[in-house]
């Protein structure tokens, strides 16, 4: 566990990135430098469904004197609708949640090889890309894919592959089978860590639906929401911000980095919580 000092308001922080130990650009080391020289002093290191890249980045911290927060950020089901939760100050050695990750690693391998076989029936070389994916470092994504189609030249761009073959909907899309989102929230619990709604302004719920998916969260055990995060405007922290004291939430925020070549969400970016709102680090180290 690693306890936050007293926040002060200028201190720069970003509780939701992704190295290649996931679907990010950068080794975990890597991250971290990038982050220290962005300036962000706490950083949480969420890749999707593994913590892999957690000891790494611990490493890196020390030698820029950067505050790592060990994280993850877990797929889970909501009423048929995929649902991320961060997990913050999480314990990546508690044995339910290396068990749970490790089956969540069992279900993208399977998805992917769903996947992979759809496309071999439309004519594409499914084999060759699910070894491509395979390869990759990290837990398999559907952004692997993506990237390994356009690197055979099966597409131009990862956006196409998504709106013509991997998006809800198209011909090689398979839906996931995650788990229930109140598990999930209980296995980050287990785990002594802090659970938040990462991006909720990015699922395609009507606002009676999120309201739902915010009561059920609660009742779940979840405690914080990502209020600000990489790609939202300010329209979006001043309504997820009225939500977050309305539910009685803490609020996180987090740049959601993957690559330096995405330029809507650079690490450390505009991350300034609406003062309406508890900071769920200082919710934390006064627990």
């Amino acid at each position: 566990m690693i306890d936050l000092p007293t926040v002060s308001g200028d201190l720069k922080i970003d509780l939701h990135s992704h190295s290649n130990c996931s679907d990010g650009a950068l080794k975990p080391d890597e991250l971290v430098a990038c982050a220290a020289a962005a300036g962000v002093e706490v950083l949480a290191l969420t890749d999707h469904d593994t913590v892999a890249g957690l000891e790494l980045a611990q490493q890196s911290a020390g030698v820029y004197g950067l505050q790592l927060v060990p994280g993850v950020e877990i797929s889970a089901s909501w009423h048929a609708q995929a649902i991320h939760v961060l997990g913050l100050w999480i314990d990546p050695a508690s044995p339910q949640l290396m068990s749970m990750l490790g089956a969540q690693g069992e279900r993208r391998q399977a998805r992917m090889r769903k996947i992979c076989a759809r496309l071999e029936k439309l004519g594409l070389p499914g084999t060759e890309l699910l070894a491509a994916v395979q390869a990759s470092p990290g837990v398999p994504t559907r952004s692997h894919l993506a990237n390994a189609m356009v690197a055979g030249g099966h597409v131009n761009r990862a956006d196409d592959a998504f709106r013509k073959y991997l998006g809800a909907g198209k011909s090689a899309h398979v839906a996931p089978d995650w788990p229930a989102l109140d598990a999930v929230v209980g296995w980050i619990r287990a785990a002594g860590g802090v659970a938040a709604l990462a991006h909720p302004a990015r699922y395609s719920l009507s606002a009676g639906a999120r309201r739902r998916l915010l009561t059920d969260f609660a009742a779940a055990g979840g405690t914080a929401l990502e209020v600000v995060s990489g790609g939202n405007g300010a329209q979006h922290a001043e309504s997820l911000a009225a939500l977050a004291v309305k539910h009685g939430f803490m609020g996180s925020v987090g740049s959601d980095f993957h690559s330096p070549q995405l330029t809507w969400n650079p690490l450390g970016r505009s991350l300034k919580l609406p003062d309406c709102v508890t900071p769920v680090w200082r919710g934390y180290i006064n627990k």
